[in-house]
């Protein structure tokens, strides 16, 4: 959904088992060129936990249209993520067999009016197939950051303003979004196994909270004016319903459009990234990441998200997750 005012460091090598072949050299020899090709294109996802001796370190991973991802895949553009695959920062996401797939990091979303999607990290997990979202930098650096298996929760729909369907409790009038973040969570760490076979019932950790939103809030200025308010409020009140006052939380701000964003009605740099920054100053385990300079390029049309930047998504899950593990280090 695309948002509008208004419309409100290389991985670690995991060694695996190998898995056995799919078919026998006889059925091998009676294949298609063209089946051989698809299934050669196509690397099978491997399915076995890192460590199953500790519990899996699940991370949110919640906001708007941003978290839900509309970096695109392949525009033939700078800013694509062939582009930013080719950049010494991000070369861990391909190999010599294409796009990288992590079984030691699990992805789970929810989107609306759609099937759950249950996946190793990979390509494609953004709002739409073609696309990826933050999730995917932030995924593979967490990943590499622990032995433990992790998983990513993403609760992210377009077009919600943190004083309306986002509104926490303490705010008052709590939004429909917040209430059915908290209900997805909880399910699927319900559904853990259900979801994912490789789980041993090692059981789980919540180990921290992602947030990457404010655009429709910047394009009201009665919203903008108590962002700082309600980000304060979001932030204890989650704490607190997760069971985990101390919950790590790391606010990737608004800064789509780069340092020159002008505010409310135009870029949100200007209205939105000082309360997000300000919001984050007043807790504990928790800080926010200037994203201003992470719009390099811009491949797409649509402004509100990163004009569709892989490059840009990249960038803000990367730098998140560093921030992210800092924290966890303190």
């Amino acid at each position: 959904m695309t948002e509008t005012c208004a419309n409100l460091t290389q991985p670690k090598v995991t060694v695996l088992p190998q898995k056995p072949e799919r078919f026998p050299t006889t059925m091998k020899s009676l294949l298609t060129p063209i089946l051989l090709v698809i299934l050669t294109a196509t690397r099978p996802a491997l399915a076995e936990v890192i460590d199953a001796s500790k519990p899996v370190k699940v991370f949110i991973l919640a906001g708007q249209s941003n978290m839900q991802g509309h970096g695109r895949i392949t525009m033939d553009k700078d800013g694509d993520l062939p582009f930013a695959a080719g950049q010494k920062q991000f070369s861990y996401l391909k190999d010599e067999d294409g796009w990288v797939e992590r079984a030691d990091v699990w992805y789970c979303h929810q989107p609306a009016k759609a099937d759950l999607v249950t996946s190793n990290l990979k390509p494609g997990l953004g709002a739409r197939p073609d696309s990826i979202g933050p999730e995917l930098a932030f995924g593979h650096v967490i990943g590499n950051h622990f032995e433990e298996q992790v998983l990513l929760i993403k609760c992210a729909w377009g077009g919600q303003a943190l004083g309306g369907p986002f509104r926490p409790p303490g705010s008052g009038n709590t939004g429909q979004k917040y209430t059915q973040l908290l209900a997805e969570v909880k399910e699927a760490l319900a559904k853990i196994g259900d979801h994912f076979p490789a789980y041993k019932d090692q059981g789980y950790e919540l180990a921290g909270f992602f947030w990457h939103q404010g655009w429709n809030d910047g394009c009201k200025k009665d919203l903008a004016a108590e962002y700082e308010k309600n980000m304060t409020h979001f932030v204890k009140d989650v704490r607190r319903d997760l069971g985990n006052e101390d919950l790590p939380f790391v606010i990737a701000t608004s800064g789509m459009g780069g340092p020159d964003a002008t505010g409310v009605a135009g870029f949100l740099g200007k209205s939105i990234e000082p309360a997000q920054v300000a919001a984050a100053a007043k807790f504990k385990k928790c800080t926010a990441v200037e994203t201003r300079a992470f719009q390099k390029h811009k491949p797409g049309r649509q402004k509100s998200h990163w004009h569709n930047s892989a490059e840009s998504y990249c960038l803000v899950g990367d730098a998140s997750a560093k921030a992210m593990i800092k924290i966890l280090g303190e």
